[in-house]
């Protein structure tokens, strides 16, 4: 058994990837996680993707620069484990802030599992923007299998190519994740998806 395979296994067969504990994909688009008794963790509410009744004013939408509700949904390309395309991944809030700095927390994943992240992001076009986000994963008690004590897994790195909409209120774009041991070098899990956000605001 390879080092990564045994790491793998060591891990009980979860796999805590930026936040995202997915132990595995039915065919019915429903993941299992390691924060999670229960599949389908990742699915948001129902009004996590409908817009805010009042949206915020013109003079605020001209920049990515405040706080949205998030969506992350597979689109298949995991490995070495298999995540079917259109699986829910993982759902939260995320604050992007003026100094290029950005707080990311996860509504998927159980605090002990380490649901807090922080990148950072550059304007690349007129209302295009690219994130680099950390997270630091944990395997705990409130894992699928539990872990006890708990155990520092490894760093997850998260990139984002996003693009925001007309209006400002809301944006879409594409999304990678590479999950790695404690080491920050051995690739456990590679994740591309589609991510989205709907601005969130005072009104």
């Amino acid at each position: 058994m390879n080092e990564r395979a045994a790491l793998r296994h060591s891990l009980g067969g979860y796999l805590i990837v930026l936040g995202l504990g997915v132990a595995g994909a039915t065919a019915t688009g429903q993941a299992a996680a390691g924060c999670s008794m229960f599949p389908g963790h990742g699915v948001a509410p129902p009004s996590w993707t409908q817009q805010e009744k009042n949206p915020a004013k013109p003079s605020k939408r001209t920049s990515i620069v405040g706080m949205w509700k998030v969506s992350l949904v597979s689109d298949g390309t995991a490995y070495p484990a298999i995540i079917p395309a259109g699986v829910p991944l993982d759902f939260g809030t995320a604050q992007w802030h003026s100094d290029g700095t950005e707080f990311l927390i996860s509504g998927g994943r159980a605090p002990s599992t380490g649901d807090v992240c922080m990148g950072v992001w550059e304007q690349t076009g007129s209302a295009t923007y690219r994130l680099k986000h950390l997270a630091l994963a944990y395997a705990s008690s409130d894992s699928n299998p539990p872990a006890v004590p708990a155990a520092f897994v490894g760093p997850g790195v998260l990139q984002e190519t996003v693009t925001l909409s007309p209006l400002g209120d809301s944006y879409e774009g594409t999304f990678t994740i590479d999950q790695y041991a404690a080491d920050g070098v051995t690739l456990i899990e590679h994740i591309g998806g589609s991510v989205t956000g709907i601005r969130f605001t005072v009104d």
